[in-house]
């Protein structure tokens, strides 16, 4: 059985990156948008001026599906300076903070943004799906330390790890 995946959408979130999740992802499974839900409060460490990961990702939905989080806001665990995403059991969430070239004082580049949040995306379901961080630097399973790291991989499995998805 193929899960739906269930784009949610935490706090207000860039409507063009969301669509082009919803579309790039309905190739790896059927996706549903649903209706934004807020940024929970408790989930700001104000002497950070960010938003711990686990609890944005505790205060979505579990359905029958993946739900998939998505939100403008810099996130972190503990032990990270930040998080570009994150992923338990069903839920998975992904940051787009700092996936925006003018985080890093570049210019606006749409396309850039959405290829970094999909990868990111793809990243975050991987784990979803069971799989680890892999080695190669190529496979979207790689671990981001960095942008770099995320703009040198590409949004789709290795051969290794396609064959390890358990779904």
């Amino acid at each position: 059985m193929k899960y739906m995946i269930y784009l949610q959408p935490i706090g207000s979130v860039n409507s063009h990156v969301l669509r082009f999740l919803k579309t790039a992802l309905a190739s790896i499974r059927p996706v549903e948008m649903l209706d934004p839900i807020d940024i929970p409060n408790y989930a700001c460490d104000k002497t950070r001026n960010q938003y711990e990961g686990s609890a944005l990702l505790d205060s979505m939905p579990v359905g029958e599906g993946v739900t998939l989080g998505v939100t403008e806001v810099d996130a972190y665990v503990e032990g990270l300076n930040f998080i570009f995403g994150l992923a338990s059991d069903k839920r998975a969430l992904i940051s787009i903070k700092r996936l925006r070239p003018e985080f890093y004082g570049l210019p606006q580049d749409e396309d850039l943004l959405n290829n970094r949040a999909l990868k990111e995306a793809v990243h975050e379901l991987g784990h979803v799906f069971n799989l680890k961080h892999c080695p190669n630097k190529r496979c979207v399973m790689h671990f981001s330390n960095a942008i770099q790291d995320t703009d040198l991989k590409d949004w789709k499995f290795c051969e290794s790890c396609e064959r390890k998805i358990k779904i």
